[in-house]
C-alpha cells in the first residue's frame, strides 16, 4: 500500500486549483461573449424600432398633407358648385 505523501496532496491540489481557475475563465469568457451577443441583438432591434417609427411618422405626415389638399380642393369644389346653384 502506497502512503500518500505532501507532495502527492500539494500535486493534486496544484492541478485541482488550475483546472478549476481555467473553468471559472471559461465559464466568465462563455458568460460575457453572451451578454455581448444579446447587446449586439439589443441594440439592433433599438435601430429597426427607430427607423419603424421614422418610417410610420413620415407616412401620417405624407397623409396628413394629402388630407389638408384633398380638403382644400373639396372645399373649392363645392363652393363653385354652390356658385352655380340658381337660387
Amino acid at each position: 500500500m502506497e502512503i500518500i505523501t505532501d507532495e502527492r496532496v500539494i500535486e493534486l491540489l496544484m492541478s485541482l486549483v488550475g483546472t478549476a481557475l481555467l473553468g471559472l475563465i471559461g465559464f466568465v469568457w462563455k458568460i460575457s461573449h453572451k451578454v455581448s451577443g444579446l447587446e449586439r441583438q439589443l441594440e439592433h432591434q433599438r435601430e429597426a424600432r427607430n427607423r419603424d417609427y421614422d418610417e410610420l411618422r413620415k407616412d401620417i405626415d405624407m397623409i396628413m398633407e394629402n388630407v389638408s389638399k384633398n380638403r382644400e380642393w373639396t372645399t373649392s369644389r363645392m363652393m363653385s358648385i354652390a356658385k352655380d346653384l340658381p337660387r
